[in-house]
């Protein structure tokens, strides 16, 4: 049975989300969350759009390439968990929406304080 594309890319937005929970490596430990997954028309390519947050930049560049090292992890678990003739080459791409509007928050609430302080 075929898959459709939206339900691929939304199963394959579930299992990495699941692996990237049982990755076993205290230094992801941060907030990562899959954003959206956007699969090729012929269902061979995935791009899987992540967000780190809550991290210094170094370190969220770090957690990034760790997960890009484990990458045959990922696509194993794509494989054994959804039944079609070939698991789909990922890439990962780093999603800063939610990184930028955390830094956005961040910059009000200082704002917001030295204005307190003023006062």
């Amino acid at each position: 049975m075929g898959y459709k594309k939206e339900m691929m890319e939304s199963e394959i937005m579930k299992i990495v989300s699941q692996a990237l929970l049982n990755m076993k490596d205290p230094r992801i430990a941060g907030m990562i969350s899959v954003t959206r997954v956007e699969l090729s028309n012929d269902k061979r390519y995935a791009k899987i759009y992540l967000s780190l947050y809550g991290n210094e930049e170094e370190k969220n560049t770090e957690i990034f390439g760790i997960i890009e090292k484990a990458k045959g992890y990922f696509k194993t678990e794509i494989a054994r968990n959804i039944h079609t003739f070939k698991a789909p080459e990922i890439t990962f791409v780093r999603d800063r929406g939610i990184e930028k509007s955390f830094e956005i928050d961040k910059l009000f609430k200082k704002i917001e304080n030295e204005r307190h302080n003023q006062s």
